[in-house]
């Protein structure tokens, strides 16, 4: 059998969905105007009917300033750069320095 997809262990999934999640919730926190439903190509403007320029700020306010990848990016892309900035990200956040 011709493999084409690998499957992402359960546990794994479940991480990167509590991931997702967290990033919804910081941009669109009432959970009544979240999305039912993100594709692995959903990006924040996706989740919020917010402007750019709100979504930003509000990223930028989370990350302390930062802003980790741009916006229009898949989320599941933005985590990987979180998470190569911030490598405890999101179980030890904020960073201690």
């Amino acid at each position: 059998m011709d493999e084409k997809f690998k499957f992402a262990e359960s546990v794994e999934i479940e991480k990167r969905s509590r991931e997702v999640q967290l990033l919804v919730n910081i941009v669109e926190p009432d959970p009544e105007y979240q999305p039912f439903f993100l594709s692995d190509d959903s990006n924040f403007y996706d989740v919020s009917g917010k402007d750019g320029s709100e979504i930003e700020a509000d990223i930028r306010h989370y990350f302390n300033g930062d802003l980790p990848g741009k916006l229009g990016m898949p989320l599941w892309q933005f985590i990987d750069l979180v998470k190569q900035r911030y490598p405890g990200w999101p179980d030890d956040w904020p960073p201690e320095h």
